[in-house]
């Protein structure tokens, strides 16, 4: 089918006439492009940025209520449905919500955000529900913006039938020098979740600052459910993009029952103490380092004698190999590290780490519930090279992660950069110097905790 994102001018509330004639070309222009299902933007209607309860209920526009028949309209009109983000004022509370109408106007269903971000915690009410709708285009599962920062999410909307996610966002810019634009989703949640997850995800961004200082990156896009890119808008500009996309069913395998029971649960998570995490100065070996470059006098071991790490990570291609690492090790008087052989947490003086292999590497699942028992840091072996999910495994839980395969290695931080990667001979083994306190900071934004923001009493797989 084919399916449309579009991307809106950012503006405040006191423009919400042109934000609405801005809607409603781009509406237009997705029906003359023959798109079955259009998303729009979060908030699409009236802005983002509400200030309170009280000043957003005293705007001069129209309320969540009537935007939605306003839609409806447009929908039935253009015989296409639509997903958008909107104000949902049920009296006691406001809703940051997204709704999904059919093409002839209907609603099918709504939803609520449940991951709030920064100032939304002044205005909105996280919801309590998360769950797909049928249509004649096949089930949608709605994710609102910051929620694709949770697994738990996915895996839910995936475990309730979801064959395509429909996502209006608003991307915060968190650049620092005007013209540029950085968001992680943008850079690599996105590929990596449609990836892992096996679903497509349609995302309607806004571009420009809405207020001063709160600006928003634009690039909408439209993934496959390889998390390969089918479109994608700019960063600047108003725009509708349209792609051909097939529905799928989630290719997600099942997780072991006692890391699955561990992330419904309402047990507290183990929180770090950044007092407690020391630097940890770390070195990574693979197999491409030959035994021979191991020699006593050689230039690994004159390396990492320079450099003195804490610890030594490595992946042995042989029993020779191995037992060449240990020496070297001993000689170094430095911990060595090679993969278990089963997943399991260790005690490392700088704070705990979690050893993950097989296809544990494959799935958020075994990472995250170790995180949530203590892990500072995960050391995945053998199956990862996928540097998008990778990222994706250090920024939804906040800590540091090592990946080590036979000819493969990266070290990424909380915030999912990249320290340190290559995939090719490297005559030297990196040494990294991780400073373990940054992943007792679970704080994403002013307000927005990744453990806080959890909410397992809606979590179903």
């Amino acid at each position: 089918m084919t399916v449309a994102a579009a991307q809106i001018s950012a503006r405040s509330g006191e423009e919400a006439e042109l934000t609405l004639a801005s809607l409603d070309s781009a509406i237009r222009k997705a029906h003359r492009a023959g798109a079955h299902l259009l998303v729009l933007p979060e908030c699409a209607y009236p802005a983002y940025l509400l200030g309170s309860v009280e000043s957003y209920r005293a705007g001069r526009y129209m309320p969540g209520e009537d935007f939605v028949r306003w839609l409806a309209g447009r929908a039935a009109d253009c015989r296409m449905h639509i997903v958008s983000g909107f104000v949902d004022d049920g009296g006691n509370r406001l809703h940051n919500a997204a709704v999904l109408l059919d093409d002839h106007g209907r609603e099918i269903g709504r939803t609520h955000k449940t991951f709030l971000w920064h100032l939304e915690h002044d205005w909105y009410t996280a919801g309590d529900q998360i769950r797909t709708f049928d249509t004649q285009l096949g089930r949608i599962g709605m994710i609102i913006c910051a929620e694709t920062r949770s697994p738990e999410i996915l895996a839910t909307l995936a475990a309730d039938g979801a064959e395509l996610l429909a996502m209006p966002t608003c991307w915060v810019n968190s650049a620092r020098q005007a013209g540029e634009f950085h968001n992680p989703q943008v850079e690599f949640l996105i590929e990596a979740r449609a990836r892992e997850f096996g679903l497509p995800i349609v995302c309607a961004d806004k571009w420009g600052v809405e207020l001063p200082g709160f600006g928003y990156v634009g690039q909408s896009r439209i993934v496959r459910a390889d998390g390969s890119l089918a479109a994608e808008a700019g960063p600047t500009g108003e725009a509708v993009i349209c792609a051909q996309i097939t529905p799928a069913k989630s290719n997600r395998q099942a997780d072991p029952r006692e890391h699955t029971a561990r992330l419904l649960s309402q047990s507290a998570p183990v929180r770090l103490r950044a007092s407690d995490l020391l630097p940890l100065r770390v070195a990574l070996m693979t197999a491409f380092v030959r035994p021979r470059a191991l020699a006593a006098n050689g230039p690994v071991l004159r390396h990492l004698q320079q450099h003195k790490p804490d610890l030594l990570v490595a992946q042995a291609a042989n029993i020779d190999d191995e037992r060449n690492l240990r020496r070297v090790a001993a000689d170094l008087g430095v911990r060595l590290l090679l993969p278990p052989p089963a997943c399991q947490m260790i005690d490392l003086a700088a704070g705990r780490a979690a050893c993950l292999v097989g296809p544990a590497a494959r799935s958020f699942a075994t990472p995250r519930s170790m995180v949530l028992d203590g892990a500072a840091m995960l050391i995945f072996w053998e199956e990862p090279s996928d540097l998008p999910i990778l990222r994706a495994r250090a920024l939804e839980n906040r800590v540091f992660v090592i990946a080590i395969n036979t000819s493969f290695v990266a070290i990424i931080g909380p915030d999912g950069t990249i320290l340190t990667h290559t995939s090719s001979e490297s005559t030297l083994p990196p040494v990294v110097v991780l400073h373990l306190g940054e992943a007792a900071d679970k704080l994403v934004a002013p307000n927005t905790d990744v453990f806080s923001e959890r909410r397992p009493a809606t979590y179903r797989f």
